[in-house]
């Protein structure tokens, strides 16, 4: 993947997230959470729901060929507003709610306030 310019296929670069060692073949993904009432962002249906199944709201994070970089692909059409951005391992072969949490941080979607 290209990493040039922040739009690609409906989404856009947040960050990239780190594998502490390298290129490790570990799977990642993120789960994004919407601070003002906690509903989560359902990547199947693209749009934020209060009770959407874990696995409709993670959303695969590619690694950079073997760098070890997973680059923070963002939809496009996530509402403006602020939202805590989970970062799981993946320890099976789908998303589940028994991953570990590897990293969060905030995401302000919008404005540069966030709104």
């Amino acid at each position: 993947m290209a990493l040039g310019g922040n739009q690609i296929s409906g989404t856009w670069l947040e960050r990239i997230f780190y594998d502490a060692l390298g290129h490790t073949g570990n799977s990642y993904y993120i789960r994004i959470i919407f601070k003002g009432d906690s509903s989560i962002w359902d990547d199947v249906a693209g749009e934020l729901k209060t009770s959407p199944t874990w696995l409709d709201t993670a959303i695969d994070l590619v690694e950079d060929g073997t760098t070890g970089q997973f680059p923070v692909m963002v939809p496009a059409a996530l509402p403006s507003g602020v939202y805590d951005v989970v970062v799981y391992k993946k320890t099976g072969s789908v998303a589940a709610n028994t991953d570990d949490v590897e990293n969060t941080f905030t995401l302000k979607q919008g404005s540069i306030f966030g709104f």
